[in-house]
């Protein structure tokens, strides 16, 4: 029996079954509508219509020992449709009134009370996914699609590596005649899987995906924030051109693009340098912002600034780890504000309306919040520097930032005992600030920033540090030799924080490390309390002015 004769019997068959088990539901439609009712309320037990009992044996009798003939049958009619032999519309008819009928072995019949029985009533056909059709048809059809486009794609070569746009209208051509033929034979709940699948095949896999041989390969290309951020945005931008030519099957290109571009994304962790250390796309993504908004860059404005916020925007949609991405922001944004290194608040602002979207609640306030101090902090400074240099003259440049304690991702404060020189304006803003807002202040000195000239080298050098510097260098106002230990007594701190800025003097030059017995200490990443520092008074660089706050490097 040929898969033509098998259908259309199966189907003659059917036909003629659902019509006497139609016309006997009917003529028991006192069994079916009182008798059935009452049992129901008084049995445990459950209890079938006349109908829904013919439609049982009709699985169990006639469609269970023919469901793999009848699935062959099918599929091997589509496949030749597929290869462009010639299906006679009576063929076409019989698949599609075949599986109407795998449809309605999961359907009920329901008849009003009054209403005459009989084949033509109306019945509650279930229109989503029946389980007969599922297995007969639906998951067999997915399955030998996959396969049939899998071995077309290596065969004849569909390949995204030729022109975009050739390669979009092949896909276009080859979706829309699927669509036509899921139409024409199956049934109306296999298409838009069949679609999903075959979008996915063609622009997500591997072996054939229009975007990791070019975008994803693009974004490999090390840790520069603004080299990263072009080449993930270049994969959007052309997302968005294949959507604007495909727009009868647009929300199937959509969901597997948005795929394309979250794995073009996420998984594109990049080297820092040659060793193992890795900047994740959150990282890199803030890095970018940084660039962006930091001074000592070149500056973008304008229209071009807001492009490129709004990129930005965009892409933190799609972005997985949107913790790690606000982590590293908020950081920054902290130092561009602390340091006076931000281009404007009006900048910042912008960023933030673009991004808040996509960020956990209470983000953006706290955001607000940091920008805020900021303004009000300069404003708390020029009054009080107004106010107290009417009856002091410190001799040097001071200013004070004001922050909310919790609202900036700052260090736990260490104690530290300023020299007397610096002590004096800190007292005198400790005391207006508590007097005039009643509040309490913790002095943070690892933010700090200050300038120290310098009159005992062979140049006058400016230094510029945090502090710690400070508080070391002025430690030599009396001596030129001190042990850790000592320093840390003078100071009345912590090792800890006290290591960083200590290492950076020595590592410039300004002071010497040596030993209990007065040799240099070669590795001066490794110092003992016991370790003497002195003044080294033969020190020279060609810079005037020196940073201080510059990282270290091994």
């Amino acid at each position: 029996m040929t898969g033509e004769e098998l259908v259309t019997g199966y189907y003659e068959l059917w036909h003629d079954f659902q019509f006497c088990a139609k016309a006997i539901h009917g003529m028991c439609l006192y069994l079916n509508e009182n008798w059935l009712a009452t049992k129901r309320l008084t049995d445990e037990a459950e209890h079938d219509t006349i109908y829904m009992v013919c439609l049982k044996n009709w699985k169990q009798q006639v469609h269970a020992p023919l469901e793999a003939q009848l699935t062959w049958a099918v599929l091997e009619t589509i496949a030749a449709d597929r290869n462009g032999s010639f299906v006679s519309t009576q063929t076409v008819d019989a698949v599609r009134k075949t599986v109407d009928g795998l449809v309605d072995l999961d359907s009920k019949l329901t008849y009003l009370v009054g209403d005459p029985p009989g084949p033509e009533m109306p019945d509650e056909r279930v229109r989503t996914l029946s389980e007969v059709y599922k297995s007969t048809i639906h998951t067999p059809f997915l399955a030998d699609s996959l396969r049939h486009y899998t071995a077309k794609i290596i065969k004849e070569r569909i390949s995204p590596n030729q022109a975009l746009d050739r390669y979009i209208l092949q896909v276009y051509v080859l979706l829309t005649a699927e669509e036509l033929r899921c139409t024409k034979y199956l049934h109306e709940s296999t298409r838009d899987p069949l679609m999903q699948l075959l979008v996915d095949l063609l622009i997500f896999n591997p072996k054939a995906t229009l975007f990791p041989t070019t975008a994803r390969d693009k974004a490999q290309l090390g840790g520069d924030p603004k080299t990263f951020v072009t080449a993930i945005w270049e994969a959007f931008d052309r997302n968005q051109k294949i959507l604007e030519g495909v727009r009868q099957h647009q929300r199937f290109f959509s969901t597997t693009l948005d795929k394309v571009f979250w794995t073009t994304l996420n998984t594109n962790a990049v080297p820092k340098q040659a060793g193992t250390v890795v900047i994740s796309p959150a990282e890199l993504i803030a890095r970018y912002c940084d660039a962006l908004l930091k001074k000592g860059t070149t500056p973008v404005t304008g229209g071009a600034l807001e492009a490129s916020l709004s990129r930005v925007g965009k892409i933190l949609r799609y972005l997985e780890d949107r913790e790690a991405f606000q982590k590293h922001h908020r950081l920054l944004l902290s130092k561009r504000l602390l340091f006076g290194l931000s281009w404007g608040p009006e900048y910042e602002y912008s960023l933030l309306q673009k991004i808040k979207v996509w960020c956990s609640a209470g983000y953006d306030a706290k955001l607000q919040a940091m920008l805020q101090d900021v303004v009000a902090s300069r404003e708390v400074s020029e009054l009080f520097a107004a106010d107290y240099a009417r009856e002091h003259a410190l001799g040097y440049d001071f200013s004070v930032q004001a922050l909310r304690d919790g609202a900036w991702p700052l260090t736990k404060p260490s104690p530290l005992n300023i020299p007397i020189e610096l002590e004096r304006p800190l007292i005198a803003f400790r005391e207006y600030y508590q007097t005039k807002y009643s509040r309490k202040i913790t002095w943070n000195f690892p933010y700090s920033r200050c300038e120290i000239s310098t009159n005992c080298f062979s140049s006058n050098y400016i230094l510029q540090g945090s502090a710690y510097h400070a508080a070391i260098l002025m430690c030599y106002e009396t001596g030129d030799d001190f042990t850790v230990d000592a320093i840390l007594t003078i100071l009345g701190c912590e090792q800890g924080p006290l290591t960083a800025p200590l290492l950076r003097l020595l590592r410039l030059g300004i002071l010497l490390a040596v030993n209990a017995t007065g040799q240099s200490v070669p590795d001066q990443l490794i110092i003992s309390n016991t370790t003497a520092i002195k003044l080294n008074l033969a020190f020279k660089s060609s810079k005037q002015r020196i940073n201080l706050n510059a990282p270290l490097r091994r």
